[in-house]
């Protein structure tokens, strides 16, 4: 309880958030959770015997595109009405939200103790990504859940736990394969004890089934799994990601292959980032630091190189806390000024705050990827100002 005790402020202050939201979302006649219903349904259709990929559940687009051992997950949720459901999984959301801030900050103080204002710099943070999250709920998605994975994951590598980080992000890496591009950093920093942990994890997650379904139905249901998202990724467009960016910017048209490139020179850029800083830091925790940058870092490169949804920039949440972290710490008004244009463009693409026509024109320039991308620059140069670690390395 020690632990919660400064964040009782902000976390009662998410909590009427959040109350207020479930209560608009019924007002408005809008607690629609269509993402959800795609689970829940595809979830039914799992205990029932029948077909779970092709179909759609809800809307046109509502696919399931995840491994079908994620539906066991959702299985408790097909005992109760939807309705019932839908609440359980919006608060729990909420829940969720509430321990990833915790977590992070958790991992901020490995960095330097008894940092200031840790609830003022909580709510700051949920302002920055309030749009998304709106959002987020209002879909019923899963994306929070992913992001407590994640940002527990390196914050137990950062804790020197290296086999439940493993599990942590095997359990992450099997809901979303995008989120793969934080092997990088691993891979490079040799961390095999934690990359043993995830792959068991992912096998475990893949077999699973296996003696439930037979292997015939087993093998089936993987490969429409594959075939599923390549559907989605052929059904959606994204004008945030970076070839999508430069596109506009130049006037040339985003393609597969352009976007194959730019996940290449990225993995490339983060890959040397973590070879450079790989030795650096007179301590292990000093690695373990820079390690835990890399993955935040990987983290939120992903909406920018992939086709998905609006929600995944959510996972810039650990740089956007790190950088509110530095700024209550240090006096920098550059970097001040270039936080408050990245949150300008991350955190406002809404309709509700520039009308439906302006905000269609802001989608189509990339505001979102762009702010993203901002942060990022804005990130690794507070990083290299405030971390300097030592450049002698440590010995054994």
């Amino acid at each position: 309880m020690d632990l919660l005790r400064p964040f009782r402020p902000f976390l009662a202050f998410a909590s009427l958030l959040l109350l207020a939201s479930l209560v608009l979302e019924h007002i408005n006649d809008r607690f629609w959770l269509n993402d959800l219903r795609v689970y829940y349904m595809a979830a039914d259709h799992l205990r029932h015997g029948l077909p779970i990929y092709g179909e759609t559940f809800g809307l046109d687009t509502g696919l399931y595109k995840y491994a079908p051992v994620v539906l066991y997950f959702f299985l408790p949720y097909t005992f109760l009405p939807f309705h019932a459901a839908g609440i359980l999984h919006f608060l729990g959301t909420g829940v969720l939200l509430m321990g990833a801030f915790v977590v992070i900050e958790r991992s901020l103080a490995r960095f330097r103790p008894a940092m200031p204002k840790v609830a003022t710099r909580a709510v700051l943070g949920l302002l920055c990504i309030a749009v998304l999250l709106a959002r987020e709920l209002h879909m019923g998605n899963i994306n929070v859940g992913l992001l407590l994975l994640t940002v527990l994951g390196v914050e137990r590598i950062l804790a020197g736990k290296r086999t439940s980080a493993g599990i942590l992000l095997g359990l992450a890496w099997l809901l979303k394969p995008y989120l793969l591009l934080m092997l990088v950093p691993l891979v490079i920093r040799r961390e095999w004890r934690v990359l043993g942990a995830a792959l068991a994890t992912i096998l475990a997650g893949l077999l699973l089934p296996l003696p439930f379904h037979g292997p015939s139905m087993w093998w089936e249901l993987h490969r429409e799994w594959g075939a599923s998202m390549l559907l989605h990724t052929g059904m959606m467009t994204s004008p945030d990601r970076m070839g999508a960016i430069l596109g506009k910017v130049f006037g040339f048209a985003p393609s597969t292959g352009l976007d194959l490139v730019f996940i290449a020179v990225t993995g490339g850029l983060l890959a040397g980032m973590a070879w450079k800083d790989r030795n650096s830091g007179r301590t292990i925790q000093d690695r373990r630091m820079n390690a835990t940058f890399e993955l935040w870092l990987a983290m939120a490169l992903v909406p920018n190189l992939v086709i998905t949804d609006q929600q995944h920039f959510m996972f810039a949440l650990p740089l956007i806390l790190f950088v509110l972290a530095y700024l209550f710490t240090h006096r920098n008004i550059p970097l001040l000024l270039g936080f408050l244009l990245a949150m300008l463009f991350y955190g406002t693409r809404s309709t509700d705050l520039w009308g439906r026509e302006l905000e269609n024109m802001l989608v189509g320039w990339g505001v979102l990827g762009s702010g993203n991308i901002l942060l990022m620059v804005v990130a690794a140069a507070a990083w290299r100002l405030w971390h300097r670690p030592s450049p002698k390395p440590l010995s054994a």
